[in-house]
């Protein structure tokens, strides 16, 4: 069978016309396949018309939300809560591990939004500071560092380990340009495991440098003392066995962690300026400077300006006398002591340290204090008239039940009046403790505030006690005593678990 010349059927005039068909098919089919046929055509066409109408409404309803009419300057401020500023002092004070800091990675998320949002945040220098330009993602680094325009940056530099190798000199190598490009920028610096040699030539270049932290991890280190050329007023040492020197007049802030007390005492006493200074791990001298003690103070020294004062005892006596008997720190807010010898006994030079702590001193915090209160420091401390805060962490549950057993017994002289002692005292925060405590003295600790004068014990402020992520199995006769006091109208306030029990009525 061959095809012919046949008739063909306009859909829309229903004429003839001619075409070429099969013989076997009618006027009428031919015309139905036809018809089918525009009308699945034209099916389709509507739907891509309704997905195009959605989509217009959607883009007509974005445009008339109020977030895509704010102007620039107005999603600026809002983008810049997104990209918290740099904690740096919290990312890298104390972890020698180094601490996890934020990426900008969220900056990623917002330009991904709209064209606009895109354009705001590559071109807003301010939202890239929020980050660290960190050498262990060098496309990172170099993106913070050049979208942050002219403004002040923080930069971590971590050499590889150990000092000296061939990995080591080849990323000091490569990292030389970057910094000397940047070096009157960077206000933030953290550096891990560099050499001396390195430190000597690159950190004076950091002209405007205020806060430093210098991890040494290479035990043998190559010289014994260090010169750096900065002016910064932050400074942050971890195992730093050398000796260094700078510009101790500036410094405002001093952490040490790791390190030599003997060396330690003598940065002290030379930074006239400081408001904070923290010691934690002390550890003794260096053996070829047993017996160099010309580094310790021989007399009283004065912080004029220090508010906050950490230090953790060590295991040489005659170095922790040095401190005990000659700091002065008029200005003192906040004292933060702990024990890590548990041999160490009270003192004629604990008692000196106790008479010239000033009125102004408001918070004590005890750590690590594993002894019993009565041959602890705490005895002295106890002496303080303007305690207001009772701050306890890791601590032993032995060394809490003399402490509390003092707190609710004992009593001293304000003027003609006898009060129980730390008569400001106003919270105690216990946190991390080895075993329970002895709720009876818990309770002779409240009932202090019931011997208050009666404006003071019920019109004032209670008395707080706090025990952060812990929970306690209160005893039924605890309990019921404490909700006496308060019928009485008495105000307590205790916590566990860094909120209120629920069992007491408010």
């Amino acid at each position: 069978m061959t095809n012919n010349p046949a008739t063909s059927w306009c859909p829309y005039c229903l004429q003839t016309k001619p075409t070429v068909t099969s013989a076997t098919l009618s006027p009428r089919d031919s015309v139905e396949d036809v018809l089918d046929a525009e009308i699945e055509h034209t099916e389709k066409l509507i739907l891509r018309l309704l997905r195009e109408r959605t989509r217009l409404y959607r883009k007509r309803n974005e445009i008339r939300s109020p977030i895509f009419s704010l102007p620039p300057e107005i999603l600026t401020m809002i983008f810049k809560f997104a990209c918290q500023p740099l904690d740096f002092l919290e990312a890298y004070d104390w972890n020698p591990l180094r601490a996890r800091v934020a990426s900008p990675d969220i900056i990623r998320v917002l330009t991904e939004v709209s064209a606009c949002w895109h354009n705001i945040v590559l071109s807003t220098p301010s939202l890239w500071t929020s980050f660290v330009a960190d050498d262990r993602d060098m496309n990172t680094m170099n993106t913070v560092i050049s979208r942050s325009g002219n403004l002040p940056v923080a930069v971590s530099l971590d050499f590889p380990f150990p000092v000296g190798s061939v990995s080591h000199r080849s990323h000091t190598t490569i990292m030389a340009p970057v910094l000397q490009e940047i070096a009157s920028r960077v206000r933030m610096l953290y550096v891990r495991n560099a050499q001396t040699t390195w430190l000597k030539e690159y950190i004076p270049s950091f002209v405007n440098l205020e806060h430093l932290r210098l991890d040494q991890l290479d035990e043998s280190y190559e010289e014994d003392s260090l010169v750096i050329g900065s002016a910064c007023t932050r400074l942050f040492l971890t195992f730093f066995p050398c000796r260094i020197s700078l510009h101790w007049s500036k410094l405002e802030i001093l952490h040490l962690d790791c390190f030599p007390i003997n060396i330690c005492l003598g940065m002290l006493e030379k930074c006239t300026q400081l408001i904070e200074f923290r010691l934690r791990t002390p550890f003794e001298q260096i053996v070829d400077e047993i017996e160099d003690d010309s580094s310790l103070p021989i007399a009283p020294f004065v912080l004029p300006h220090l508010k906050l004062f950490e230090w953790m005892t060590g295991g040489d006596y005659h170095l922790e006398c040095a401190m005990l008997e000659n700091i002065r720190m008029p200005a003192l807010r906040t004292l933060v002591w702990g024990e890590e010898n548990i041999d160490v006994e009270p003192s004629d030079s604990n008692s000196i340290f106790s008479e010239h702590l000033p009125s102004t001193l408001s918070v004590l915090q005890l750590q690590g204090i594993m002894v019993d209160s009565n041959i602890s420091i705490f005895p002295y401390f106890s002496k303080l008239s303007s305690i207001e805060s009772l701050n306890f962490k890791g601590c032993t549950g032995v060394f809490m039940d003399g402490v509390l057993s003092t707190l609710g017994s004992e009593t001293c002289w304000v003027g003609n009046q006898e009060v129980p002692i730390f008569p400001n005292l106003k919270s105690i925060h216990i946190d991390q403790l080895d075993a329970g405590i002895d709720q009876a003295n818990i309770l002779q600790t409240f009932r202090r505030t019931c011997s208050q004068p009666a404006s003071e014990s019920l019109l004032g402020s209670p008395l707080r006690l706090e025990f952060a992520k812990l929970t306690v199995d209160w005893t039924p006769e605890f309990k019921e005593e404490l909700i006496r006091m308060i019928e009485k109208g008495y105000q307590v306030d205790l916590w566990e678990d860094s909120k209120p029990v629920d069992w007491l009525p408010r």
